[in-house]
């Protein structure tokens, strides 16, 4: 009889340890999400609990549109973690950009919640993995003596996008020809963009540029951003307003310098996926930001089509 009720006794005990692991497991389960590259997220956070992004690879520089509303932070020690939350008690909004040493950038729109029945963690996205973009393949398994004809996959599909013919010009190669150009068509006032060469490879599009610190203070870039805005008219008088639409995933980027000098010129090129198809009153805009006035971004539009490096359609 002692034997009997002891077996029931640790059975019961198994059975709570079970069902709490589980309830555990479900709770971190909900408060846990994946990003991608290139699709901008909504990042529910609380003033009471710190949010955990986790990078795929080291971290270069995070920017928050308005520090007086949210912290973001990250340590040399753990490069690969962001951690945030809000700084005010009451509901917010903002924005965080963070970009990568490999040039990746994940946007998300900040958004301060209070907590549900009482539960600190309801609503709250307490873990959030970032995940970079692409494709993805399965390594070859099967002996090649079992087939007629071996071929890498990979090299296939990337060759299909015209991922291979993209990076048959280096895009150091793109910068050395645009700093060999001179100043032309530049856009701003103390941060002045010039767009130069454009070439079509496959899907993607590599485009030269050029930046200038035309102010008196030395200013740091943040990674170029691609747009594809419409051009609209509203309003009484009809004004004309741009209204953004998309933006788009940039593949690679280079650039010759992030920190600029007053009077200072740095030269770039990155590479995007164009878009198969516009409407005739959209356009592909380059973004170019100072990381201390990153709501100030400088616009130059880029063409749909092949230019020469005089920034001509030839």
């Amino acid at each position: 009889m002692k034997t009997r009720t002891i077996v029931c006794l640790l059975s019961t005990i198994i059975y709570c340890v079970t069902l709490a692991a589980q309830t555990t497991r479900t709770q971190a389960e909900k408060t846990a999400r994946t990003i991608f590259e290139g699709r901008p997220a909504t990042l529910r956070l609380s003033p009471r609990l710190t949010t955990t992004i986790r990078l795929p690879e080291p971290v270069n520089s995070v920017i928050v549109g308005d520090s007086s509303l949210f912290q973001a932070e990250y340590s040399p020690d753990e490069p690969l973690l962001v951690f945030a939350k809000p700084i005010t008690a009451t509901e917010t909004e903002s924005n965080l950009v963070i970009s990568t040493t490999y040039g990746r950038q994940f946007i998300f729109t900040l958004k301060s919640v209070a907590s549900v029945n009482g539960d600190s963690t309801s609503g709250v996205d307490l873990l959030v993995n970032c995940r970079p973009a692409g494709i993805f393949f399965i390594e070859e398994t099967f002996p090649t003596s079992l087939v007629s004809e071996s071929l890498n996959l990979a090299n296939t599909v990337a060759s299909d996008l015209g991922i291979g013919s993209a990076d048959s010009l280096p895009l150091d190669d793109m910068v050395n020809r645009q700093r060999a150009q001179p100043l032309r068509n530049l856009l701003g006032d103390d941060l002045r963009v010039g767009v130069g060469e454009v070439l079509e490879r496959g899907s993607r599009l590599i485009v030269s540029f050029s930046v200038v610190n035309s102010g008196s203070k030395t200013i740091e870039l943040v990674p170029p951003q691609v747009q594809l805005a419409n051009q609209t008219k509203s309003g009484l008088f009809r004004r004309t307003r741009w209204n953004t639409v998309q933006q788009l995933p940039v593949n690679r980027y280079q650039i010759s310098d992030r920190r600029l000098e007053p009077r200072e010129r740095v030269d770039g090129a990155v590479t995007f996926e164009r878009p198969s198809i516009k409407q005739s009153n959209e356009t592909l805009f380059l973004q170019i930001a100072d990381s201390a006035a990153i709501d100030r971004p400088t616009l130059a539009p880029i063409s749909f089509r092949p230019t020469t490096p005089k920034g001509e359609q030839p």
